[in-house]
């Protein structure tokens, strides 16, 4: 038999570390036992089941507190909510987990078990003792939810051995199936050749409201996308092709910048057919006019001024409209711009 290529102190090690690196939720596990209360900090919790309605959190073996809930019967988690970290702090000191009525500056109330549920939380789940299992040096409480709640917030993360809060710019990831599907409905549109007039009269119908939600809004990654956009414009100025292209990409991200995922789809729907109108006639005038449009419109969104922002965007598009859809030959005059 060969000899085992990591010694156990150095796989505990490598253990730690890496079970550290998995983000996870704060919550406080709490009894009550007559007046006595006992709560502790704990991140090992799930959901384990729907049928029954069932919770688990992972408890030390040694725990006073698996006695408490034991002889009680009973336990509420509380999920920690990002502002609660000096919450969490209090119950994972020594000492501190006891009380007798009351904790000492940590308000909690009640629900349907008694046990108490820490006040302002951004979850609980007030369950009934199911069964307590063993789980090497640990002990795995199981609980029957006979109550559970919620409020809007973000929660209080544990991560790399540090507290962490979710990014509040960060509104969560897409639906990768919406975006896939806008990217095949592009692709079907240019190739059935949307018309010059048909692309304008659909801009015209979603990005003057685009930009009015997303002035009222004014998301970060809205507003980051627009940026990009504007200044890919520019840095492409003198190349009418990547120009064409960047100048696309503001007109999307007016979509992104709206908050509305339908909204954001069927403009992305229009991306293939914008570029390829788009793409005839840019010249440095048009150019430049572009740029002066696009950063009205933007400016108008990080403004908050909404009904600037829907009349900028609408004027651009009065414009890019008396382009596309101008007689052929050398009659045309209107005014280039994309």
């Amino acid at each position: 038999m060969s000899a085992p290529t990591t010694a156990p102190g150095t796989a505990v090690d490598s253990f730690r570390r890496a079970a550290g690196l998995f983000a996870s939720g704060v919550t406080v596990v709490t009894t009550r036992n007559g007046a006595h209360l006992y709560g502790i900090t704990a991140t090992s919790f799930v959901s384990l089941s729907l049928n029954p309605l069932l919770v688990a959190v992972s408890i030390n073996a040694h725990s006073p507190f698996l006695e408490e809930v034991d002889t009680a019967g009973r336990f509420a988690v509380s999920v920690l909510e990002s502002g609660q970290r000096d919450v969490s702090q209090y119950f994972s000191t020594r000492g501190r987990g006891r009380a007798e009525g009351a904790f000492p500056g940590v308000a909690t109330h009640e629900e349907q078990t008694g046990a108490p549920v820490v006040t302002g939380c951004l979850s609980w789940f007030d369950a009934r003792l199911h069964a307590i299992l063993p789980g090497g040096d640990h002990r795995v409480l199981i609980g029957e939810v006979a109550a559970a709640g919620g409020t809007a917030g973000r929660p209080l993360l544990y991560w790399a051995g540090g507290y962490r809060r979710l990014d509040a710019a960060d509104d969560g990831t897409p639906d990768d199936r919406i975006e896939a599907f806008a990217d095949a409905l592009s692709v079907r549109l240019h190739e059935s050749g949307l018309s010059p007039q048909e692309l304008i009269e659909a801009q015209s119908a979603l990005e003057p409201a685009a930009a009015e939600l997303a002035a009222f809004r004014r998301r970060t990654d809205g507003l980051a996308a627009l940026r990009e956009a504007l200044e890919g414009s520019r840095a492409a100025a003198s190349s009418s092709g990547r120009f064409t292209q960047e100048s696309v990409a503001f007109h999307v991200a007016l979509g992104v910048a709206s908050g509305n995922p339908a909204i954001a789809a069927s403009l992305q729907s229009l991306a293939r057919s914008c570029h390829a109108h788009y793409a005839a006639g840019t010249d440095a005038e048009a150019t430049r006019r572009t740029l002066v449009a696009h950063q009205e419109i933007y400016d108008a969104i990080a403004a908050g001024d909404a009904v600037r922002a829907r009349e900028a965007t609408t004027e651009h598009l009065s414009v890019v409209g008396r382009r596309l859809c101008r007689p052929a030959g050398p009659a045309a005059t209107a005014t280039k711009e994309p």
